[in-house]
């Protein structure tokens, strides 16, 4: 992912195709001081060359008043996309940021993954409505002119708990698959917040069979919901990230408290 800036302003980002009027509807509707052009990172595509070339024509346009910013990204990939705007989105909540997300100028896949992220992380999504569509010759679609600009409602997402985005975050660090239960148990306890405090009283196997049985219910309620694979071999259990598991592994406040 590419380094952004901060400075706290709302910020947009637009996925960029052949859309010209659509993009700058969004912006006039919403005014910003910066924005973020989404590319494919196939740059040796047709459709790839034509859109880095409206951009150019987009950043010609408002670069006297906007900030233009580019980053690649897999748009054709809905869970890498997804991710990777999720990812981008929080860091820039974090450095105190507003988003606003344009959902008409990019394709089916990334404009999705895109509605994904905003309600992962409550950023605004909107789509504009162009006046007219028109299909030259043997060419792509085009359309002209703004009707008008449709602020997308906002919907929260209710991921795993919090505990649950732990389990999940400790197996994105270990590349996605823990291959026992059990070792999942020290990166937890490094981590802090996920194991019940032990008791006075309570003896160090006591304990530990106790930090098992917690862990326990926390990986088959993930799996229960698909956040995870449970996969059997032998006398062993491995725990395995899933694509939704791999979308609510980026830390953040999504689930609630359990």
């Amino acid at each position: 992912m590419s380094e952004v800036n901060s400075s706290g302003s709302p910020v947009h980002v637009i996925p960029m195709g052949l859309e010209f009027d659509r993009v700058l509807g969004g912006l006039k509707r919403f005014p910003t001081n910066r924005i973020i052009l989404l590319y494919g990172n196939d740059t040796d595509s047709n459709i790839e060359r034509k859109a880095r070339k409206n951009g150019k024509r987009i950043r010609e346009v408002v670069s006297a008043t906007i900030d233009v910013e580019e980053m690649e990204m897999d748009i054709f990939d809905f869970f890498q996309a997804a991710r990777t705007l999720n990812g981008l989105f929080r860091q820039l909540q974090s450095q105190g940021h507003s988003i606003y997300v344009n959902l008409s100028t990019g394709n089916r896949i990334v404009s999705s993954a895109a509605l994904l992220a905003c309600y992962m992380t409550r950023a605004h999504p909107y789509y504009v409505r162009p006046e007219s569509y028109h299909i030259p010759e043997n060419r792509e679609v085009i359309s002209t002119g703004v009707l008008s600009v449709i602020e997308m409602p906002m919907v929260r997402i209710i991921g795993p708990t919090r505990k649950g985005q732990i389990v999940l975050a400790v197996l994105s660090d270990l590349g996605g698959e823990a291959r026992y239960e059990s070792s999942l148990i020290p990166p937890l306890e490094r981590r802090g917040g996920f194991f019940p405090e032990r008791k006075l009283s309570e003896s160090k196997k006591a304990y530990l069979a106790r930090k098992r049985a917690h862990l326990s219910r926390v990986l088959r309620s993930l799996e229960k919901d698909g956040y995870i694979q449970m996969i059997r071999k032998g006398r062993f259990v491995s725990v395995v990230l899933t694509e939704s598991g791999k979308l609510f592994s980026i830390s953040g406040d999504i689930g609630p408290d359990a």
